[in-house]
């Protein structure tokens, strides 16, 4: 009796509680998703999806920003009016808007791996063939097309980044992931800088293949780097376990444990995890009429009573913010060289904007060439963009700390500061700054992007997602084709109902839902001693 192997085998056999010896089942508890996730510990395989995720945003950013580089150097070879280069600017947020739902629909019954694979595939190709356009209708059609199949490259990699990490990480790493696209703020301009001032005089397929040509050609390669990073990762073991394939889940999180630790996977504690409940899958559409009752069934959870308010919230959330975030971005390097023009004298930034009318345009003055490129404006978005990430990063860093919502919050306070700023400095560097910090309330478009992946189940996650994405591109839409030509008309009014409008901003950023630590799912003291023990010392450096 006092052979401690014998000891340790009834102590597996039988619970000592109360001082009582309860018999225990046979077959161990199945772990919980979180505790699973935990026990794979963090360190290469996240580094890698994170890289990968990120390669998607920037995919993304690159190629909806990419068109407003080349407006002046295409206006050679498609001679277009100035509403046909409005119409070409928002070509590509509205593909992203009228196909968000559609991607967030496959994306939770189809895969999320699956469903970037194709659609990054799908947009590669329609940004080739746009590089060959021979008039600007066919530029306009095959840029929409191009955003039409790449906004799966940003809404539905929230879900499959999220889906890779436990509580512990998954915040860190969504906001980390945000970040991407500041970084495709400075790959963009930095491409058009080394690109579009090149002579090409080349002639493919009896057109002339200008510099605009060689450079949207070249923004695809970040669309396939990404394709080619999503073609290594699995699908997301949350997504399998949800669809009830519990055994192909165990499999992957155990891949994912050997390659974040170098142990061998009989190592891997967890002998089963426990099934959640059932998502939709595309196996049970068998017409049209299942389709759109399918569509139905993902779309409705939406709005159950329970997340009405939220999802509502969100959705205002992201439309206002990407109103003031894309409005003032797509006029900015014009009003960069409108402020310019005063050779650095002091000046208010709405008497410069007063000052400056927007020309109706006409197809003779679209007809000349502008030859030589001036890089200055590029220079500046690329320093801009750089700010931009190293604010994501301290968001990265800081957030656990203080909680998306304040940290939310705290960014629209220092917005309203800006914007009553902008009223009253003349300096052109403080113009500038107080422009960007306005500017950069997109970066609060990540935060609440995160919030909302938290909120929404996994079987519907990436519908939601995609969801309010797209209501944030329509809010894109109208604020790049409204915001700019307002601001140019009544300045100071503008201003103050932007400022009024942050206000109302953070009120209802307020009453987002934020899981509170109590809440959240919480591995197991075992599990927690087995992570210290079998993972690297990453994980330490990375949790709170």
């Amino acid at each position: 009796m006092d052979n401690p192997a014998y000891v340790i085998d009834c102590e597996r056999e039988f619970a000592i509680a109360g001082g009582r010896e309860e018999s225990l089942p046979e077959k161990p508890r199945p772990h919980s998703f979180e505790e699973a996730i935990t026990l794979t510990g963090v360190g290469r395989f996240h580094y890698q999806l994170l890289l990968i995720c990120g390669l998607c945003f920037m995919a993304v950013m690159v190629e909806i920003m990419g068109v407003s580089l080349i407006m002046n150097q295409m206006k050679c070879d498609l001679q277009p009016t100035l509403d046909q280069q409005g119409i070409l600017a928002s070509a590509g947020f509205l593909g992203v808007v009228l196909s968000s739902h559609a991607m967030g629909f496959l994306a939770d019954t189809w895969g999320r791996a699956t469903t970037l694979k194709y659609a990054l595939l799908l947009s590669s190709v329609c940004s080739i063939v746009s590089g060959f356009s021979v008039n600007i209708w066919m530029l306009i059609v095959f840029r929409f097309l191009t955003g039409f199949f790449i906004s799966g490259g940003q809404a539905c990699v929230f879900s499959l980044c999220g889906e890779f990490h436990g509580s512990t990480s998954r915040v860190r790493h969504v906001t980390l992931l945000s970040g991407f696209l500041c970084m495709a703020m400075i790959f963009a301009p930095a491409m058009a800088i080394g690109i579009l001032p090149l002579r090409i005089e080349t002639i493919v397929f009896g057109m002339r293949f200008s510099s605009w040509r060689v450079l949207l050609l070249a923004n695809v390669s970040v669309s396939l780097l990404a394709l080619v990073g999503i073609s290594t990762l699995p699908e997301t073991p949350k997504y399998l376990l949800v669809q009830g394939r519990g055994d192909e889940s165990l499999k992957i999180l155990r891949a994912i444990f050997v390659k974040n630790s170098g142990r061998d996977p009989s190592e891997y504690p967890v002998k089963e995890v426990a099934l959640e409940s059932g998502g939709a899958s595309l196996s049970d559409v068998h017409g049209f009429l299942d389709a759109v009752r399918l569509v139905w069934h993902q779309t409705v959870p939406l709005f159950h009573r329970s997340r009405l308010w939220h999802t509502l919230n969100i959705c205002t959330i992201q439309f206002l913010i990407y109103f003031m975030a894309q409005g003032i971005f797509m006029w900015f390097p014009t009003i960069l060289d409108e402020l310019g023009t005063r050779n650095g004298d002091d000046v208010l930034l709405c008497q410069v904007l007063q000052n400056f009318t927007v020309d109706s345009g006409s197809g003779e003055e679209a007809a000349s060439c502008s030859v030589d490129v001036d890089t200055s404006t590029y220079q500046v978005m690329i320093i801009i963009g750089a700010c931009f990430v190293m604010i994501y990063l301290i968001f990265a860093y800081i957030i656990d700390y203080i909680g998306k919502k304040n940290l939310l919050m705290a960014w629209m306070l220092l917005t309203m500061i800006c914007l009553v700023a902008l009223h009253y400095v003349e300096q052109f560097a403080l113009v500038v700054i107080s422009l960007t910090v306005v500017m950069a309330i997109g970066n609060c478009g990540g935060l609440v992007s995160t919030i909302a992946m938290e909120f929404y189940p996994t079987h519907i996650n990436a519908m939601g997602m995609c969801f309010i994405m797209m209501v944030g591109r329509l809010g894109a839409v109208v604020g790049s084709n409204l915001l700019g030509r307002l601001l140019f008309a009544s300045c100071d009014p503008i201003f103050w109902t932007l400022l009024a409008l942050v206000v109302l901003l953070c009120s209802l950023g307020y009453f987002l839902p934020e899981k509170s630590a109590a809440k959240q799912t919480k591995p197991s003291a075992t599990a927690k001693a087995i992570v210290v023990a079998t993972t690297s010392p990453i994980l330490t450096i990375n949790s709170k």
